[in-house]
């Protein structure tokens, strides 16, 4: 088995299929889901040097999305 650190099974990454980007850490993205939702499903996540919000909807997921470390 392979040890991922912190991470567990339900982590996620994928290429992003659009996405606008800003100078200030601020970037709109849509990105493929990795599971079908036929009604939106909308999440959040709140930290101190970023955040983002987004909904999954059919096989993609719409998301914005603020990390201050971020330089574009």
């Amino acid at each position: 088995m392979t040890d991922y650190g912190n991470y567990d099974d339900c982590v996620f990454v994928s290429k992003p299929l659009a996405k606008i980007l800003f100078d200030d850490g601020l970037g709109f993205y849509i990105l493929n889901a990795y599971n079908y939702h036929l009604f939106p499903k909308f999440y959040a996540s709140f930290y101190k040097d970023h955040w983002e919000l987004g909904f999954y909807f059919v096989n993609y997921v719409f998301e914005i999305m603020w990390n201050k470390h971020f330089v574009k």
